[in-house]
């Protein structure tokens, strides 16, 4: 993915939120700061759109500036000593990006947009100055290293679930998560082959597979509601085709099998004993 030119359009009244207004405070670096806090940082913070493809923070580079994700969501990718960036997870709602600039360090990921979003920015030559960066700041970026490395960890799992069609149940259930609702944007196919380790074909069978097993119900094209109980199973390791489809239609549908194979068993019992009987009678005839 190439880093996209952000486009200046102006940001309205009702686009940008105050800290108090936010629902992404208790996710925020920022928003969690006390009142008296968010009021000295507030004349310092600028929200700003971006599009999908922005690289909004870059492996290897010091930040000029520490950003917090506001709306929209981020892959997560990881250079190695081959010079190819791979994606390790996602991000959504509170991710800070760029807080390596506060220890003067280059950051360890990239983060990419996968979809248009907005962004809380500070220049950190501003915070440095003005002395915002007091121990409680600190300790609540701690507490978001700690999140991100759980963040991690998570996606790492799911490459351990058995079958493609459970690491793409776990991967939706974190997507979730990260947008905070059941009815989530859909990255593409292939975000998710890159995330999962797959190719785009596999993926697209498995959320055909996943919406045929009551996983998943699509809105549209990039939308779709996840159903948490049903992933989850899938998610676990239980085998597509023992789901809610087959649970909702219980007794009546064995019932109905039964009653349709019942007349064939019947003709291949009666055949069975028919030669069964051909054979005896053979067997006691007397010999001529």
């Amino acid at each position: 993915m190439t880093l996209e030119t952000l486009s200046a359009a102006p940001l309205t009244t009702l686009d940008r939120k105050a800290c108090p207004d936010c629902a992404c405070r208790t996710r925020c670096l920022l928003g969690r700061q006390d009142e008296a806090v968010r009021a000295a940082w507030e004349p310092h913070v600028r929200e700003r759109r971006f599009r999908k493809g922005e690289v909004l923070q870059r492996q290897g580079h010091v930040p000029a500036t520490t950003q917090v994700l506001k709306v929209g969501t981020v892959l997560l990718q990881r250079r190695a000593a081959d010079g190819v960036d791979r994606p390790v997870g996602m991000a959504g709602c509170g991710q800070a990006m760029g807080t390596s600039a506060l220890l003067q360090r280059p950051a360890d990921l990239s983060c990419v947009a996968v979809a248009p979003g907005r962004v809380c920015e500070i220049d950190v030559a501003r915070l440095q100055r003005n002395g915002l960066l007091g121990n409680d700041f600190f300790r609540e970026l701690a507490i978001d290293q700690w999140k991100g490395q759980a963040l991690l960890a998570d996606w790492a799992r799911i490459l351990h679930i058995r079958g493609s069609a459970g690491q793409l149940a776990g991967a939706l259930l974190l997507i979730a998560d990260l947008q905070r609702s059941s009815l989530v944007r859909l990255p593409s196919h292939s975000v998710l082959a890159a995330l999962l380790f797959t190719t785009r074909e596999t993926v697209a069978r498995g959320v055909a597979l996943l919406t045929r097993e009551g996983g998943l119900v699509r809105h549209d094209r990039w939308h779709g509601e996840i159903v948490r109980n049903r992933l989850t199973e899938l998610a676990r390791g239980q085998q597509p085709g023992h789901g809610a489809g087959q649970a909702a239609a219980g007794p009546t549908a064995a019932a109905a099998a039964t009653a349709s194979t019942a007349p064939a068993r019947q003709a291949g019992l009666a055949g069975s004993f028919s030669s069964a009987c051909t054979s005896a009678a053979s067997a006691c005839a007397p010999l001529p």
